[in-house]
């Protein structure tokens, strides 16, 4: 299916304009112009009463294209005018989106006033996700309709922008400041079901009737049945000035000690108390300049280029494009019962694995076992013990994780493991010789397609394998803040 924008008008006088970009839906340059020309027609026309906006394939909408963050160019205030008149101007039908985007730059202006308002009720019949700029699309229109299950969001911060399509003023008049706050900050996505007793879903209707029930809320508010409400002029959800400036200083304090190097968090409250203080207008302007800054920053590449080098990690060529599929991991041997090494079997245990537990003698063999079952370290926070104190294991569960738990004291047990996993014995942790020595043992009692990992975060793994002829399996396992895990 190729990308494209499409409008049908039926017989209701309903124009459903539909996004179509598999799998996601995602939208670049081209379909916001598409999309900027399909409102336009449907708000000339006069057999058209009412629009409704929706996506093709089981999904509304994932967002804009993140490979625009990659190459950023100089044009970055027309592709924001063109953003803000799509939802503001061409959509939420708001004159003063003209006087906004003509302070960015007055040039671009009077080619887009012959939109002028839309004097037709858009609504979004969403399914499947509405995520950054698709739930910002879906908030630019007069009343929402969502699918069960359908998850709403806007992630942008976790690649270093804010949301820049009047995000950071429409969320917090639709679901309060605190939870809008909330799900920016923390990228925490809610399903359609929360978002319809939060405010931001009007209603919920099954996949096969979403379409249906979208139409006929559209109608409804054409003929006055239902209200005609602009996000931008809502109120009643942002509760007193006072109190959403103390949940914006409290955020500003937390955003400081969690990520003191990520400048989008205090960029994306700024945006949001510049709103509620002066106007949602303002509040768009200030948004719209703090993104162009953002985008170009070098937290947005780094992080870009994080998500694209995590995603790259699926297509690996000669394994993934031939199906070759990993072998499951049911046996685990762990060398070294020290604190790491008994959080790293405990949550293996726990994960239904069979761990091997080694040592370097009997003593610390019987220390490592029992501080995985809460015998040594009670304050250890990832000890069985501990973990069924606190409720987060039944005793049942933790009855079976022990039963999963071994200790040997030679790698005699090491020929069926699927993993063997080097942490460091208790009295000997970093020490070169013998992660060498240790390596050319389990290179021979292991079978061939047993993976050899090491838990050190300072050694050279071609430094650890050199005396041996299995490089090609030697992997770096790090564990890091095990505890938090559980």
């Amino acid at each position: 299916m190729a990308m494209a924008v499409t409008m049908e008008v039926g017989n209701d006088g309903v124009a459903v304009i539909s996004i179509s970009n598999p799998p996601l839906n995602i939208i670049n340059a081209a379909m916001l112009a598409a999309l900027k020309e399909k409102f336009g027609e449907a708000t000339r026309r006069r057999d058209v009463k009412a629009i409704v906006l929706t996506g093709k394939g089981g999904r509304f909408s994932g967002g804009f294209d993140i490979n625009a963050f990659q190459n950023p160019s100089g044009d970055t205030s027309d592709r924001t005018i063109e953003s803000i008149d799509l939802v503001l101007n061409t959509i939420e039908g708001a004159a003063s989106s003209i006087m906004s985007a003509s302070v960015l730059k007055k040039d671009a202006v009077h080619a887009r006033e012959i939109l002028s308002n839309c004097k037709k009720p858009v609504v979004a019949a969403i399914e499947g996700l509405a995520l950054g700029g698709g739930l910002e699309l879906a908030m630019g229109c007069h009343a929402r309709i969502a699918a069960p299950k359908t998850q709403l969001g806007l992630p942008e911060l976790t690649l270093g922008v804010i949301p820049g399509l009047g995000g950071t003023q429409s969320l917090p008049r639709l679901v309060g400041v605190s939870k809008a706050i909330e799900m920016m900050l923390f990228s925490k996505p809610i399903m359609s079901e929360e978002g319809k007793l939060l405010g931001l879903i009007d209603e919920i209707a099954t996949s096969e009737e979403l379409v249906r029930v979208s139409r006929l809320h559209a109608l409804e508010i054409s003929d006055g049945r239902k209200s005609w409400v602009r996000s931008l002029h809502r109120t009643d959800k942002v509760g007193s000035l006072s109190e959403a400036q103390e949940l914006l200083r409290t955020a500003r304090e937390q955003a400081k000690r969690t990520a003191p190097n990520m400048p989008q968090h205090l960029a994306c409250l700024d945006a949001v108390e510049e709103g509620l203080l002066h106007g949602g207008y303002k509040g768009l302007l200030k948004e719209a300049a703090v993104s162009k800054e953002l985008v170009q920053s070098n937290t947005t590449k780094a992080l870009t280029h994080l998500f694209f080098s995590q995603r790259a990690t699926a297509k690996v060529p000669n394994i993934t494009d031939v199906g070759l599929k990993p072998n499951h991991v049911k046996k685990v041997g762990i060398i070294g019962g020290g604190i790491m090494g008994s959080g790293i079997a405990t949550s293996l245990i726990l994960s239904n694995i069979t761990v091997f537990l080694k040592e370097i003698n009997s003593e610390y063999l019987l220390k490592g076992m029992k501080t995985v079952e809460g015998g040594y370290y009670i304050d250890t926070l990832s000890n069985i013990q501990s973990l069924v104190a606190r409720g987060k294991v039944t005793q049942d569960k933790a009855r079976k994780a022990l039963s999963m738990l071994e200790g040997v004291s030679d790698y005699s047990e090491f020929k069926e493991m699927d993993m063997v996993i080097e942490v460091g014995y208790f009295a000997v942790i970093e020490d070169i010789p013998l992660k060498q020595e240790i390596f050319s043992e389990l290179e021979k009692v292991c079978s061939y397609c047993c993976i050899l990992a090491t838990n050190t975060s300072s050694i050279d793994l071609n430094v650890i394998g050199e005396k041996t002829k299995s490089q090609d399996r030697i992997i770096g396992a790090h564990f890091f803040r095990l505890l938090n895990l559980f």
